[in-house]
């Protein structure tokens, strides 16, 4: 990208260590909030005393204005005595910093190392940004790291650029792992000849594979695609850094062997396990949105919750209609192993963290101190050496929050902030979340109410008895939007959802004092503040603009409570490496930010009222500049009008004092809207929305190359018998309906009161299959057809409403069709069981023909038959009493309907496995039901030991999650092979 003037020019990143602050920059910071609090005061105690005592306000309209502007000033006088108390904790904190030695940390190498995953949630991303997210995560210096790209792109790309995206972030981790084998091998098998050897130049071997180590790496820096300053800083400051580190300890045990010194032979293994780990690491993909079982939800804390949600798990993919399930698996059967670690480090894929980020931190949450801590991080800071004036102040914001984060953590007021953090595995399962989606499972663990998802789970952790902490270094950093539409949609996204989280602070203070815990005011001061500002801030800065307050409240003692404000930040500026005068171009970037800010916290407010979750808005991460919402463009433009009328009437008015604030305001925000939007921008944004707005083109309606009857059952490929619902709404592309189908009333009363009732259209579902086996033998001999509903709801709610609107027979009628026509895929000589109410077995003649359908032994499952109901069945077709238990009420019905199986449910079979009580009276049952030629069929076994106790009780057949899952009829006919 094209430099700009007033870009960054900065090459060098900030220390990793801030250097300590003096005396007199300390007394300089308290007597700043000192004259903030004292002239707040004063101004206060002044106006009450000349408005109300005095009775200058003598009018309603003057008591309302003198209330509002001195809350007004009472507000932003409160967010700069925050900021002002949060840089004297950072002050402090760098004071009182000191690192871990090196040799401390190659100790803690050498013992048992705690397991970290860390997890990269990518969403459409450049290839060459996700890969330096990546390297920056496979080249830290810890052992066995696993590194997980969860790919949140569309599966069904609509345009090549994104496909190419997809595709491309699929291969990229496999390339990644197989490129650092070569040097991790290498390593490896020197390691191993120095364990097995005891002799030989130890030394001088230990060094060579460290000067070749770095030579690797300065050729993985030179192979970097070099497009913007990111680029530079990954190569310069990350993979040169690790490359200069190791070529200096090689050359040192060079030195060391040539004045024939001998290292102990621990610390030379400490040295090879330092090695090891930088190169030690496993790379792989997880697309989420390949499974129907996982949340689709659009938003990042999603994305994460979804693997996460695997965590400590073997999965196996099972096919169904509607997608690809994951679903746990028996011992052996695991497609998809993820294991459980210690440790989660979350990283977004537009930041980098340095090579020893994980190592410390973990360490630090490994020691006794630190045990309570949840999540610890490094706030992140702005890359240096951006090329755009808009990237530039937006960075010197990033690294002034740098400040305010870790000056909060001397408060107690730590924040998660979401860019790059390690959390406790088990404090994530505290603060676990389960809910469903249909019948699939849905685990969060960060929330996702809000689009600041990691400020909500920092009170939740805090719920739960958890603290958070800031590492007082800058190791990781993360770009900034380098254009103002960009900047726009992060920023409103920002500004979004602390309104909504802020009533849940009183959840966690509660929490804290039934422990027994203080509050204290700072950091509940604090927390409330960095929730709420942005929005009191806009709102208090909008009053001032535009209306005119009474002259009487204009006192130049105003000036001295934000004086001191803006020149501690201006001091903070110049430590950070910008410059002073940069106070006064932020300033008036959060002018023009305002409609933005205000967009954000109203749609919190919106979303409090209506309880409809915001949409998610990814930053966009494109090299080209992105279009600007209109609307953020006309309200700056309006801002600027307003401030020039305010001065214009000011100088009508000769109100002197509002004149220079207004002057200020116009001059500083037409200088932001040309500095950091830029009249060309503005002028093509604006053009391409009206274009948009005044051509919209016609999306061609979808050709239908097969028409399907008006009325009247058709037969679909697969044989089932379906409708034109079916036709017309499930056909798949081979011409098949996947084994969906869509059931409408039959009868012309049915269809009457469905009309009336005008909330009920139709059910779709499709049918899956569970083996029941021999327990001896594991041999499959049948069937059973269960139903998937397609909206994801569970097949007792389905035939509960399906009863409510008299269509109970229509359903029942088409599962038992549906499950015959499904069932030709199955191994042939197995039976297949079919679950029937009652109310289609008193229908002999809509149940009749169904069976005569069928193409293979059929077995009737019934809970609530009576004997009469089952006869003048046809020949061969066999019924089985469904859910029964083990005591005198199923022996009854035994003898009374005379089935030819019988069913322990799940509640029969629960204790099993060690119960004697209960072993005997399943013994009695099997000794009864052979006794009258019939079958006992244990269902829900989910373990070898319930599987082994049941045959030692006698039982013949079963099943259940241990013998095999519910699966499509292609997928079960291939497993029983």
């Amino acid at each position: 990208m094209q430099r700009q003037w007033g870009s960054d020019r900065r090459s060098e990143p900030h220390p990793l260590v801030a250097p300590p602050v003096s005396e007199g920059r300390i007394a300089r910071g308290r007597l700043a909030i000192v004259l903030t609090i004292g002239v707040w005061a004063c101004y206060i105690a002044y106006t009450v005393i000349e408005q109300f005592v005095a009775g200058h306000a003598d009018s309603a309209r003057l008591v309302v204005e003198a209330i509002v502007y001195m809350l007004v000033v009472t507000a932003l006088a409160g967010s700069a005595t925050a900021y002002l108390i949060t840089r004297i904790g950072f002050f402090y904190r760098s004071r009182a910093h000191h690192r871990a030695p090196r040799i401390a940390l190659d100790n803690f190498l050498a013992g048992h190392t705690p397991t970290v995953t860390v997890l990269v949630p990518s969403y459409q991303e450049d290839e060459r940004v996700i890969r330096t997210t990546l390297l920056s995560a496979a080249l830290q210096e810890y052992p066995g790291l696993r590194v997980v790209l969860l790919v949140d792109d569309p599966q069904q790309p609509k345009t090549r650029a994104n496909r190419d995206l997809l595709l491309a972030a699929r291969a990229l981790p496999g390339r990644l792992e197989a490129e650092l084998a070569v040097p991790f091998e290498k390593i490896k098998a020197a390691y191993e000849r120095f364990r097995a050897e005891e002799n030989g130049d130890r030394m001088r071997d230990l060094a060579a594979e460290y000067r070749y180590a770095a030579g690797w790496l300065a050729g993985l820096g030179a192979r970097q695609e070099m497009v913007d300053h990111t680029d530079a800083f990954f190569v310069e400051h990350i993979v040169n850094r690790i490359a200069a580190d190791l070529a200096t300890v090689g050359e040192a045990l060079e030195q060391g062997a040539e004045e024939n010194a001998e290292l102990p032979a621990a610390r030379l293994e400490q040295l090879y396990r330092r090695l090891l780990a930088i190169f030690d690491c496993e790379l792989s993909a997880f697309e989420r949105k390949r499974y129907v079982s996982l949340s689709h939800e659009p938003n990042k804390a999603m994305n994460l919750n979804s693997y996460i949600g695997l965590m400590g798990s073997g999965y196996q993919e099972v096919a169904t209609p509607l997608g690809v399930a994951l679903v746990p698996a028996g011992p052996g059967r695991a497609e998809l192993t993820v294991p459980d670690p210690d440790y989660v480090l979350t990283l977004d894929a537009d930041s980098v963290i340095l090579p020893e980020y994980a190592l410390r931190l973990v360490h630090l949450l490994e020691q006794g101190a630190h045990a309570a801590d949840a999540v610890a991080q490094t706030p992140y800071s702005a890359y240096p050496g951006s090329a755009t004036r808009i990237e530039r102040i937006s960075g010197a914001t990033t690294d002034i929050q740098h400040i305010v984060h870790q000056g909060m953590t001397h408060y107690g007021a730590t924040f998660w902030v979401g860019a790059n953090a390690v959390i406790r595995k088990r404090a994530l399962d505290d603060i676990r979340e389960i809910s469903y989606e249909g019948d699939w499972e849905i685990k969060r663990y960060i929330q996702d109410r809000t689009v600041i998802e990691d400020t909500e789970s920092t009170i939740d952790l805090g719920v739960h008895g958890w603290t958070l902490y800031n590492y007082p270094e800058r190791m990781a950093y993360s770009a900034t939007p380098p254009d103002f539409g960009s900047l726009c949609i992060q920023r409103q996204r920002w500004a979004n959802g602390g309104l909504l989280i802020l009533s849940r602070l009183k959840d966690q203070f509660r929490a804290r004092r039934a422990r027994g815990g203080k509050n204290r005011f700072g950091e509940y001061f604090l927390r409330v503040n960095y929730m709420a500002s942005i929005f009191w801030s806009s709102v208090c800065l909008l009053i001032m603009l535009a209306y005119p307050f009474n002259a009487d409240l204009l006192n130049p003692m105003l000036l001295l409570v934000s004086v001191p404000y803006f020149l501690m930040m201006s001091a903070d500026l110049k430590y950070l490496g910008y410059r002073r005068v940069d106070i006064l171009r932020i300033y008036g970037f959060n002018l023009i930010l305002l409609p933005v800010n205000l967009s954000g916290s109203f749609a919190s407010l919106l979303q409090l009222l209506t309880g409809e979750k915001s949409a998610f808005k990814r930053t966009p991460k494109v090299r080209d500049r992105t279009t600007t919402a209109s609307t953020y463009l006309l309200a700056p433009i309006a801002l600027i009008a307003l401030c020039a009328y305010t001065v214009v009437q000011d100088v009508q008015l000769h109100r002197w004092a509002n004149l220079v604030f207004a002057g200020l305001n116009v001059i500083l925000s037409t200088y932001a809207m040309v500095a950091f939007v830029g009249v060309g921008n503005t002028i093509v944004d604006f053009a391409t929305h009206i274009r948009d707005w005044l051509y919209r083109p016609v999306k061609p309606k979808p050709r239908t190359t097969e028409k399907a009857p008006a009325n009247g059952p058709v037969t679909l490929p697969n044989g089932a018998i379906g409708d034109w619902a079916s036709v017309l709404h499930y056909r798949s592309d081979r011409g098949g309906t996947s084994g969906l189908v869509a059931v409408r009333a039959t009868h012309a009363e049915d269809r009457a009161a469905r009309s009336a009732a005008n909330s009920f259209e139709e059910f779709t579902f499709f049918t899956v299959f569970q083996p029941i086996a021999e327990l001896d033998s594991g041999e499959v001999v049948g069937y059973e057809a269960l139903t998937r509903f397609a909206d994801g709801s569970s097949p007792q709610g389905g035939l509960a409403e399906a009863a409510a609107h008299g269509m109970q027979i229509d359903l029942d009628a088409a599962l038992v069709r549906a499950a015959l026509a499904s069932a030709t895929a199955l191994p042939p000589g197995t039976w297949l069981a079919v679950n029937v109410s009652g109310d289609l077995l008193r229908r002999k003649r809509v149940l009749e023909p169904l069976l005569a359908e069928a193409n293979r032994p059929l077995v009737l499952d019934v809970s609530d038959a009576a004997g009469a109901d089952l006869a003048g069945l046809p020949d061969g077709v066999r019924v089985a009493i469904d859910d029964a238990g083990a005591g005198y009420d199923t022996l009854a019905r035994l003898e009374a309907v005379k089935p030819s199986f019988v069913k322990l449910g799940r509640a029969t079979l629960a204790g099993v496995e060690t119960e004697t009580a209960r072993q005997a009276a399943i013994r009695s049952l099997v000794e009864f039901a052979r006794a009258n030629d019939c079958t006992v069929i244990a269902e829900g076994i989910e373990s070898a030991q319930q599987r082994d106790a049941l045959v030692e009780c006698g039982v013949p057949l079963g099943q259940g999650f241990f013998l095999g899952r519910p699966a499509p009829a292609g997928q079960a006919a291939a497993s029983a092979h």
